[in-house]
């Protein structure tokens, strides 16, 4: 019910990345908060049961039993609601989110480039994946979002699970989309003499420099 409200507010909200963020940020706080208060509620629990009547190994497994789902069911969503949090940053327009997508998009074309020079070439489908980036980088992470929300009992395992595989999805549409080799307009922007015009050429308004 919680992940349905916090949705519906994102939703109508007109800012939806801010109002993502302050929920990501929001339910990490009141997780920790939660983690906590079963820290105290354990160590109170285990001070008041006299040893005479229940020794404190046994009495500390019986709580332990009792808040088992609870306590994992709170990590979950704080290990989802950091991710969520990140990733919304990371999607900001903050100087720190832009170097992150920078080099990543650069590691990642390198790769691609790499991989065409050596002759393993996507052709169309690669500029199909560089022209739609924003597209299929929300059908990935929206895709991994409904794994969780499937997931019967997810755990922070689980989590992470998914989170590497969406992270690799991105990372190997980058590295296709980046191997689509030369353009029909000439050779790929790391060729010898790259695939536009010279910034002082004539499509630039620009003189030819002297021999």
């Amino acid at each position: 019910m919680t992940i349905v409200l916090a949705a519906l507010a994102v939703w109508i909200s007109p800012a939806h990345r801010l109002t993502l963020l302050a929920a990501g940020i929001g339910t990490a706080v009141m997780m920790v908060a939660l983690l906590v208060g079963l820290a105290v509620v354990r160590g109170v629990y285990l001070d008041s049961v006299p040893p005479s009547a229940l020794p404190r190994d046994p009495a500390a497994f019986i709580f332990d039993t009792l808040v088992r789902f609870l306590r994992e069911s709170t990590r979950t969503l704080l290990v989802v609601a950091i991710v969520t949090a990140f990733a919304t940053y990371l999607y900001g327009p903050g100087g720190g989110a832009r170097a992150v997508r920078s080099a990543a998009a650069r590691a990642t074309g390198a790769i691609g480039r790499g991989l065409a020079r050596g002759g393993a070439r996507t052709g169309g489908f690669g500029r199909w994946l560089d022209v739609h980036r924003a597209w299929t980088t929300g059908v990935v992470i929206t895709g991994g979002a409904l794994a969780l929300v499937l997931w019967n009992h997810p755990t922070p395992a689980s989590v992470g699970l998914v989170l590497g595989i969406v992270v690799g999805i991105l990372a190997l549409l980058g590295i296709l989309a980046g191997a689509s080799g030369p353009t029909a307009n000439g050779p790929a922007a790391d060729g010898p003499t790259g695939s536009g015009p010279a910034a002082d050429g004539p499509a630039a308004g620009g003189r030819h420099a002297s021999p």
